[in-house]
């Protein structure tokens, strides 16, 4: 019995979180979902530029080898589904005001995680693959009066350029990424859990 009573006083003795202020949270969750939506609307605008370039090349260059236009086809495919889920981002983050309904903010933050746990794990790997094919397939006609040496050292250049992205910048990019999401969703929900 006494260790239970022990247990029980060391329990009592837990030091209680402080409250937090709501405005304070509000802003921090504001400036928070800012940057994360500005980062979004770089990657739209970035891949929207990409499109833009590779359909203008696909419409006014002219290639003899069907290969290059299938190329180019399938680069397009995966920038413009790329485009569409990254938009479908920005308007998950930026479809609540945080200050009108804290909750239904919170439950569009635990969406948006879910939505860039896809896009930047499934799916990136459906992307790169679709660029590398469409890049190697258009390249062939591109290249083919180049040395031998210029192939080799571009073909190099572009797998260990994918290579680094994949698994290196990648990866450092989606932990900074859900570390701010998780931040932003613990202080909403620790606020939620102020008014309960």
């Amino acid at each position: 019995m006494k260790d239970f009573e022990h247990l029980l006083s060391v329990w009592q003795e837990q030091p209680k979180q402080p409250r937090l202020s709501v405005d304070d949270v509000l802003k921090q969750v504001k400036r928070g979902v800012n940057k994360l939506g500005i980062g979004v609307l770089y990657g739209i605008i970035a891949i929207t530029v990409a499109i833009i370039f590779t359909g203008g090349l696909t419409l006014f260059a002219i290639f003899e080898n069907r290969l290059s236009y299938i190329g180019l086809f399938v680069m397009l495919f995966g920038m413009i589904s790329y485009l569409v889920l990254q938009i479908g981002d920005y308007r998950t983050i930026t479809r609540h005001d945080v200050t009108l309904n804290p909750a239904a903010y919170l439950n569009s933050l635990k969406e948006y995680q879910q939505r860039r746990a896809y896009l930047n794990g499934r799916f990136y790997y459906a992307f790169a693959l679709m660029i590398c094919v469409g890049v190697s397939l258009y390249t062939v006609e591109v290249f083919a009066n180049k040395p031998l040496f210029f192939k080799v050292l571009y073909y190099t250049f572009c797998g260990a350029t994918i290579l680094f992205t994949t698994f290196y910048l990648k990866d450092k990019f989606i932990k900074r990424e859900q570390k701010r999401v998780s931040y932003l969703i613990e202080r909403l929900e620790r606020l939620e859990g102020q008014f309960e």
